[in-house]
C-alpha cells in the first residue's frame, strides 16, 4: 500500500504510549491517527494503575508502492458466445511493487460484460485493480462469437499435447465445463434443445443437468473436485472449438473440421456385439449387418439424429441427436451433406491402403451421406491433415508429440469417457472404420495418439470426436 493506518489496543483502562523509530514517546488515544507512509518501526507499551507496566512491543512496517499488474495466467475459457458471462477459472493477476516484489492479488474487476455484448475477435478485456490512490490496469484478449456462424479464432490454446500451428474455429454449442459453485441454476427457466433441457443460470449462461457415470472414481473436474458417480451435476453450455484439417476436403472446395476435444462418452459404436439381419431399402432379401458397420451404427444415428428406416434400433435418436442439439436450424443449414468414403481403402492407413489383409475388409460398408461423421483410419493418418503415421504416438521413444491426442471435457468425463492419468495423454476415441479381422471391433485412436488400435463396438468409455464439412466463406 502507499500508506498504512495503524491502530493500537490494550487491556481496558490501560494507558498506551508509542513512538515512531527513535522519536519521543507519545500518548495514544482513541482519536489518535497513526499513518505510515514509509518504512517504519512502531514501539508501544501500556501502563495501568496497580499493575506492572507491559513489555515494549515492536512492529516493523514496509510500505510498497504498487507499480503495475499483469495477468500472469489466462483464464481457461477465452472463447465466448455473445452475451456469455465471464469465467475467471484459472486466471491469476499478479501485482508488482516498487521494491520489485510481487504477489497474487484478488478483488480486481473487468469490463468483460461490455466486451462480450457484441461479437468480435481478439477483443481486449481490461482488468482493473487499486491499492492506495492509483488504479492499475492490464489486458488480455478473448474471442466473442456467434455460435451460428463458423468463426476463425485468435485466442484459443488447445488443451491437447500438440503444437499451436493449427487453425481453430468456433461453431455450435455443447455442455463442457462443470458449473462454478457460485452459480445458481433456475430450473423453472428452461428450453429444449435436441436431446437436452437447457436451464438458465444466475450468470446468464445455460446449463445441462446429468447424473454422472464416470469411467473411473479417481477422475476430477477442471475445478479440482472429484467426479462422483450417481451425483446430479450441471455443465455449462459453451462454444465448440474445431480444428481445420483441410480446406478442400475430398476435392469439394469445402473444409473438413474435427472437434478439438472429446465431447462425450457413453455412446456405443453399436449397442450390441452381435451381427443381425435386416432388409435394406434397395434389397428384397435380408442381409447380414455386422456390429462394426458404420452405415447402420448406433453412433452414426446419435451424431446425425437420424436412422436407417429398416434398422429401428436407432430410432430413439430421430430428431434429437448431436446435430440437432449442438446446432440451431440456421447453423445446421451451413453444414454440408458429405459423401463419406467407407471403402476398404479408407479402413487402412493413408500411407499404405493395402497394409491390412491386402487392402481387403469384408466389413467395409457402402458410402454414406452424413452431416456429422467420425474420421476414418485413412483420414486420421493423412499427412495432408498434419496427422502422424498410424503407428506414431506420444511416448514411443522419439521426440514426436502425437497430433491425434484428444483430452476429455468435464462433461465427457461425467458421461463415462476414459481419460488417461499419464501427463500429456488423453482419452481413446472412435473412428468410423471397421477393424478388418474382428466383426465386433472398430478402429480407435488410443490415449497416446496411436492409430494402430481397435476396440469392441459395445463399449461406452470411448470418446466421441465429431467431424463435419462446411464452406469457410471469408474465414
Amino acid at each position: 500500500d502507499e500508506s498504512i493506518a495503524v491502530s493500537l489496543t490494550s487491556e481496558e483502562g490501560a494507558t498506551i504510549q508509542y513512538k515512531l523509530g527513535d522519536q519521543n514517546w507519545q500518548d495514544y488515544t482513541a482519536d489518535t491517527t497513526i499513518s505510515i507512509t514509509g518504512d517504519t518501526t512502531i514501539t508501544a507499551k501500556a501502563t495501568k494503575e496497580g499493575l506492572k507496566p507491559s513489555d515494549e512491543t515492536t512492529a516493523t512496517y514496509t510500505v510498497r508502492k504498487l507499480e503495475g499488474i499483469t495477468v500472469t495466467t489466462l483464464p481457461a475459457q477465452t472463447v465466448y458466445s455473445v452475451g456469455q458471462e465471464f469465467d475467471s477459472t484459472g486466471m491469476v493477476v499478479t501485482a508488482t511493487y516498487d521494491d520489485k516484489s510481487q504477489r497474487e492479488v484478488t478483488g480486481w474487476e473487468t469490463d468483460f460484460n461490455t466486451v462480450a455484448s457484441e461479437k468480435g475477435l481478439n477483443k481486449p478485456v481490461t482488468v482493473s485493480y487499486t491499492e492506495g490512490e492509483t488504479p492499475k490496469e492490464a489486458t488480455f484478449t478473448v474471442d466473442v462469437v456467434n455460435v451460428e456462424e463458423p468463426t476463425k479464432l485468435t485466442t484459443y490454446t488447445s488443451p491437447n499435447n500438440s503444437d499451436d500451428s493449427w487453425t481453430y474455429m468456433a461453431f455450435g454449442e455443447w455442455p463442457q465445463t462443470i458449473k462454478d459453485a457460485s452459480v445458481n441454476v433456475y430450473e423453472t427457466k428452461s428450453k429444449q434443445m435436441g436431446m437436452f433441457t437447457y436451464y438458465l443460470g444466475s450468470d446468464d449462461n445455460y446449463y445441462v443437468k446429468i447424473t454422472a457415470k464416470p469411467y473411473e472414481d479417481t477422475y476430477t473436474y477442471s475445478d479440482g473436485n472429484p467426479v462422483e458417480k450417481d451425483k446430479e451435476v450441471y455443465f455449462k453450455v459453451e462454444p465448440i472449438v474445431w480444428r481445420v484439417l483441410n480446406k478442400d476436403y475430398a476435392s469439394t472446395g469445402k473444409a473438413l473440421l474435427l472437434a478439438e476435444s472429446i465431447l462425450t462418452g457413453g455412446v456405443h459404436y453399436y449397442v450390441s456385439s452381435y451381427a443381425r439381419e435386416i432388409t435394406k431399402e434397395t434389397e428384397t432379401e435380408k442381409v447380414t449387418v455386422y456390429p462394426n458397420n458404420w452405415q447402420y451404427s448406433t453412433i452414426r444415428a446419435w451424431l446425425n439424429g437420424s436412422y436407417e428406416a429398416n434398422d429401428p434400433q436407432a430410432k430413439e435418436y430421430a430428431g434429437k441427436g448431436f446435430l440437432q442439439t449442438a446446432f440451431t436450424q440456421s447453423a445446421r443449414d451451413k453444414i454440408e451433406d458429405t459423401t463419406v468414403d467407407n471403402s476398404a481403402a479408407s479402413t487402412n492407413p493413408a500411407s499404405n491402403p493395402n497394409l491390412w489383409s491386402g487392402g481387403n475388409n469384408q466389413y467395409a460398408c457402402d458410402n454414406t451421406t452424413d452431416k456429422i461423421f467420425l474420421l476414418s483410419e485413412k483420414e486420421a493418418t493423412t499427412s495432408e491433415y498434419d496427422f502422424d503415421e498410424y503407428n506414431k504416438y506420444a511416448g514411443d521413444g522419439t521426440t514426436l508429440t502425437s497430433t491425434r491426442i484428444r483430452v476429455t471435457t468435464d462433461y465427457a468425463k461425467a458421461t463415462g469417457a476414459y481419460q488417461s492419468s499419464t501427463e500429456g495423454y488423453g482419452g481413446w476415441w472412435w473412428l468410423r472404420s471397421p477393424y478388418f479381422d474382428i466383426e465386433n471391433n472398430a478402429r480407435v485412436i488410443n490415449r497416446n495418439g496411436d492409430a494402430d488400435d481397435d476396440d469392441c463396438v459395445s463399449l461406452t468409455d470411448g470418446g466421441v470426436v465429431p467431424a463435419l464439412s462446411i464452406s469457410l466463406g471469408g474465414n
